[in-house]
């Protein structure tokens, strides 16, 4: 069965790729999560060392910016940090233009959508103004540079929201973190093709199943 996702010769949307070595990436949760992730990093790359200067090395970044499930709950509460959490996803059916292509010849067809995901970045220090800053800067980011994550494959940012500022206490430590969020929803465009032998293959794998099931 032959399904191509994005990638195919016959695929003229938007290429969804990484921004550091602009690899294609098919999965849109990985994709979502990943661009948002090297874009800030990119970006707090830039500022001078002692401003929420990042760096790959962890002995010369002035904060942390990673995927909640590889952050070490200690880097936490020495240094200021953005964690990333993705939320759900949804595909929309774009309605009758959802197959944009059918091969006449062959009987391939290409079929496109949109899928919208969700993403939460907690900005968090030790201190409540400065969990505000780096928040701050977050919102703006996505807001002002919208355009560069679209040439990406971001086909969309739906909405931006920075929420308020949350204490957190650790049970049984004096230790005390600020929580700023930024919520981004965004849609991404899904398209795939399929070759007429797969939908084939699939049909009477359908029919098989039935049958063997009576």
């Amino acid at each position: 069965m032959s399904i191509t996702e994005g990638s195919s010769s016959r695929d003229y949307g938007i290429k969804r790729s990484s921004i550091e070595d602009q690899q294609h990436i098919p999965n849109v949760a990985i994709f979502l999560k990943r661009t948002a992730l090297e874009f800030l990093q990119i970006l707090f790359n830039t500022r001078p060392p002692g401003s929420f200067h990042y760096d790959q090395d962890d002995t010369k970044s002035d904060i942390l910016i990673a995927d909640v499930h590889s952050v070490d709950t200690k880097a936490v509460g020495v240094r200021p940090a953005i964690i990333a959490v993705r939320g759900p996803l949804n595909w929309q059916d774009v309605g009758i233009g959802s197959i944009e292509h059918r091969d006449q010849t062959t009987g391939d067809y290409t079929i496109n959508g949109l899928i919208i995901g969700s993403l939460a970045l907690s900005c968090i220090s030790r201190e409540g103004l400065e969990a505000e800053q780096i928040g701050h800067l977050v919102f703006n980011s996505f807001k002002m540079f919208r355009p560069v994550l679209q040439k990406y494959g971001f086909f969309q940012i739906k909405s931006l929201n920075i929420g308020a500022e949350t204490l957190v206490e650790q049970e049984g430590s004096d230790d005390r973190t600020t929580v700023v969020p930024i919520y981004l929803t965004a849609t991404i465009q899904d398209r795939w093709s399929m070759e007429d032998v797969a939908s084939k293959q699939l049909k009477q794998l359908v029919i098989d199943h039935v049958f063997k099931a009576k």
